[in-house]
């Protein structure tokens, strides 16, 4: 469902090419809260590795970024203590990691300059704002698919 998401995210307009709404870190989050954090490691990596064969940008920068970014924000995700934060507020952190390790990423890999770093700030307003809708959507997806605490104490 990750990969199918994460390939129906092309068809919605963006402000710009390289931001993305992250609907597939749904399923992660999912995955983190209804079977734990490695679980939820492995629908990162599997949906990037499955979708980088379908798109053929195995082993490219976009798969670097798109691993290095994935698996920092399941780490972040897997690690954030749950009752002290929301399901939204672990989701926005998760996009946060996210955001902040693609930009690092690009800008000692790809680009090679460290004024890339500049944009962070801007980047972490979008994660905040792309947080909020992932781990809305999540909590809507796992109150549907049967009881859970955690869950339950975010409506």
């Amino acid at each position: 469902m990750a990969v199918v998401l994460h390939w129906m995210e092309n068809f919605i307009p963006r402000p710009a090419p390289f931001i993305r709404l992250g609907l597939a870190n749904i399923f992660t989050l999912c995955a983190i809260y209804q079977f734990g954090g490695w679980w939820g490691l492995v629908v990162v990596i599997s949906r990037v590795i499955v979708a980088s064969l379908v798109s053929g940008s195995i082993l490219t920068p976009s798969f670097i970024l798109s691993m290095s970014g994935g698996t920092a924000a399941g780490i972040v995700m897997w690690l954030m203590p749950k009752r002290w934060f929301s399901l939204v507020g672990v989701s926005v952190a998760g996009a946060t990691a996210h955001m902040s390790t693609q930009i690092m990423v690009a800008s000692y890999l790809i680009v090679k300059h460290a004024s890339l770093l500049n944009l962070i700030p801007l980047f972490i307003l979008i994660s905040i704002l792309t947080g909020i809708l992932n781990g809305y959507l999540a909590g809507i997806v796992l109150s549907v698919s049967g009881p859970h605490a955690e869950v339950q104490r975010f409506r």
